[in-house]
C-alpha cells in the first residue's frame, strides 16, 4: 500500500474540485470489515475514533465499501423496477405487481438521501483530510513514518462529527440492505409469476 502517494492525491485536492480522485485512494486502503462492525457499537459508546492517519483512512475506507454494496442492491432495485414497469404497461397491474413497485419506489428514495448524506460528509472528510496533509507538513516524511501518524487534536475535533454521520449512515446501509435483499426476492417471485402468466395466456 503506497501511502505517500495517496498523500500527494490529498494533496492535491482543492475547494471545489472533484473528492472522487482521494476517495479512489482511500478505497483501495485495507480495512477489516468485521473488527470495524463489531468496533462500531464500541466507538459509539465511548465515542472515540481511529487517531492515526492511516487508522482514519481505513474507517473510511471500511464506510466507502459499505456504500459500495448498498449500491449494488439499489442498482438491482431500480432493474427489478424497470422490469415491473415494462410488464404493467402492457397490463393492469395486479395488487402484488403494484404494492411491489410502491414498495421498491419508497426504499429507492430512502437509499438516494443516505447516499446525499454521505456524499457530502465524504466531501468534507476529504476537505479536513487535506487541510491535515498540508498543515502536518508532510514534506520528505517516510512510509513507515505515516503508518505511525497521529492526527491532530484539532483534526479530530474537526473530523468527529463527519465520522458520527458515517456511523449512523453504516446503520442505515445494514438496515436497508436487509430490506432490500428481501424486495428484490419478492420483485423476483412477482416478476416470475407475471411470466408465466403472459407466456399462458
Amino acid at each position: 500500500m503506497n501511502y505517500l502517494e495517496g498523500i500527494e492525491v490529498i494533496q492535491k485536492y482543492t475547494s471545489g474540485s472533484s473528492v472522487e480522485p482521494v476517495l479512489k485512494f482511500i478505497m483501495t486502503v485495507p480495512h477489516n470489515e468485521e473488527a470495524f462492525s463489531n468496533a462500531l457499537d464500541e466507538i459509539g459508546g465511548i465515542n472515540r475514533y481511529p487517531d492515526t492517519f492511516v487508522g482514519l483512512l481505513s474507517y473510511i475506507s471500511f464506510n466507502l465499501g459499505q456504500k459500495a454494496k448498498m449500491n449494488l442492491l439499489y442498482e438491482t432495485a431500480l432493474e427489478k423496477y424497470e422490469s415491473l414497469n415494462q410488464i404493467t404497461s402492457k397490463k393492469r397491474p395486479t395488487e402484488e405487481e403494484a404494492k411491489i413497485k410502491r414498495t421498491l419506489t419508497d426504499f429507492i428514495l430512502k437509499i438516494e438521501k443516505v447516499f446525499e448524506i454521505q456524499d457530502l460528509t465524504d466531501e468534507s472528510l476529504v476537505k479536513e483530510l487535506n487541510r491535515f496533509v498540508s498543515e502536518a507538513n508532510l514534506y520528505g516524511v517516510t512510509e513507515n513514518e505515516i503508518k505511525n501518524l497521529k492526527l491532530a487534536s484539532k483534526t479530530v475535533a474537526l473530523i468527529e462529527p463527519h465520522l458520527d454521520k458515517q456511523r449512523e449512515n453504516y446503520y442505515q446501509y445494514k438496515k436497508l440492505g436487509t430490506i432490500m435483499t428481501r424486495l428484490i426476492r419478492i420483485a423476483d417471485y412477482i416478476l416470475e409469476e407475471a411470466k408465466l402468466g403472459m407466456s399462458a395466456s
